[in-house]
């Protein structure tokens, strides 16, 4: 069995951390992502949320400028809860997007892979 990675800032594995505009981007770094096959990311919306929506998305390059394919989807569900977005295959970039602002309070992202 190959060693989880933490995708993000280590050791948290960090991402997204407790933003809540429309297209802010947290970008998944591109050594790691290819050297990947699985990723597990970890949606947060906080406390006091009450609406949003974040995307995963994937480009040939994180230099892309057009839109990006989509991955995952994660709608607001509630406040304080965590969502778990799994993702199989090897990617050339990957991004979290949000893509409806956060109402309320923030989201972070925290991932894995391996």
């Amino acid at each position: 069995m190959d060693n989880p990675v933490n995708i993000g800032i280590s050791p948290s594995g960090l991402i997204l951390n407790a933003q809540s505009d429309a297209d802010v981007v947290g970008l998944i770094p591109g050594d790691i992502v290819r050297s990947v096959r699985e990723l597990a990311l970890y949606v947060h919306f906080g406390p006091g949320t009450s609406a949003g929506q974040v995307v995963v998305e994937c480009a040939h390059s994180i230099h892309f400028t057009g839109t990006w394919a989509n991955l995952g989807t994660v709608n607001w569900a509630a406040a304080n809860r965590v969502h778990n977005v799994a993702i199989t295959g090897t990617h050339l970039a990957v991004r979290v997007r949000i893509s409806t602002a956060i109402t309320g309070g923030t989201v972070s992202v925290y991932g894995t892979g391996n």
